[in-house]
């Protein structure tokens, strides 16, 4: 912990983003609506993505898509269409289900983790967050405590969501009526982080 700066503000500032939602919490939330176990499958692809993004901001990925505005610009509009067609897909049901429900195990994990990595804009996020709670002669070991912290914070309130989102649904079981506006809800929020993301 030598090498870290003003821990405490660190845990108030990445508590205050966590609890903004994004589209890796509509992944999660969008799996859990099937069940609790997609949730954690979702909840372990979004964490696989942000341990990834973060050592790739360690490695200096974000300085190198800076470097590469084509390169920035095309993981960015793909990104943002896959968020638009997730979107898409559950406003397109007309079924008493929830749409955005993973089909089959592991799909969940796939899901989220794409829709993880494909953000561009989260590997600067980091590199230009985590830099600020790290002293300029410390190691990486430094970069990577602050990674595995935010992500632990991260999972205890996604999996909070989970669980709570799965006592929701079992009430809502004997009103499916809900499921329609749960797809509208949620596919509505897909594109338009979606377009936030091509056009932001």
């Amino acid at each position: 912990m030598d090498g870290l700066v003003d821990f405490p503000a660190f845990l108030i500032a990445s508590t205050l983003l966590i609890l903004s939602p994004g589209p890796g919490t509509l992944a999660i939330l969008g799996a859990a609506t099937g069940s609790r176990r997609a949730g954690f499958e979702a909840l372990a692809g979004t964490s696989t993505g942000d341990a990834l993004l973060m050592a790739a901001a360690a490695i200096g990925a974000a300085t190198l898509l800076h470097g590469y505005p084509a390169a920035f610009d095309a993981l960015r509009y793909g990104g943002g269409a896959y968020l638009v067609w997730l979107g898409i897909q559950a406003l397109r049901s007309r079924e008493q289900k929830l749409a955005v429900s993973p089909p089959e195990p592991g799909h969940a994990f796939k899901r989220s983790l794409l829709v993880t990595l494909l953000n561009p804009k989260a590997i600067v996020f980091f590199m230009a967050f985590f830099p600020q709670f790290i002293r300029t002669d410390a190691g990486p070991e430094s970069f990577a405590v602050l990674g595995a912290v935010f992500i632990a914070m991260n999972c205890i309130y996604q999996a909070l969501l989970i669980n709570g989102a799965a006592l929701v649904l079992r009430h809502l079981d004997e009103a499916p009526h809900w499921a329609l506006w749960i797809n509208r809800a949620l596919g509505t929020a897909f594109v338009l982080f979606g377009l936030r993301l091509a056009l932001g």
